[in-house]
């Protein structure tokens, strides 16, 4: 099922199937964090432990932490943020400069 969700004053799109929810980056945070488009809403049915792989590109992580997580630098993450939303980073770095990656790089959540 399609559910649009607004976000940043624009209306963004992301996919929600069964065990897999797919969206993308909307903004860069000011501490470098990809925010996607993936409310935390959407996140309800998926599990918070290591069964649960979200990626982009060639890169992916597993498991959805707090924001109080307590990982070590430069560990990648995905957090549901302040704003509500999926955030990938890591830790203690920009994602965005280390990585280069930016608005529109599609996401996936899956287990």
């Amino acid at each position: 099922m399609d559910r649009a969700i607004w976000g940043s004053s624009k209306l963004v799109w992301s996919l929600i199937l069964a065990n897999l929810i797919e969206g993308s980056v909307v903004s860069i945070s000011d501490a470098g964090d990809l925010v996607t488009d993936i409310g935390e809403d959407q996140l309800n049915g998926a599990p918070r432990d290591t069964s649960v792989t979200v990626s982009f590109g060639p890169h992916e992580t597993n498991g959805i932490f707090t924001a109080d997580h307590g990982e070590p630098d430069s560990t990648l993450i995905a957090i549901v943020g302040a704003s509500g939303f999926l955030e990938i980073g890591i830790v203690g770095l920009s994602i965005h400069d280390m990585l280069q990656v930016g608005v529109g790089e599609k996401i996936s959540v899956k287990w």
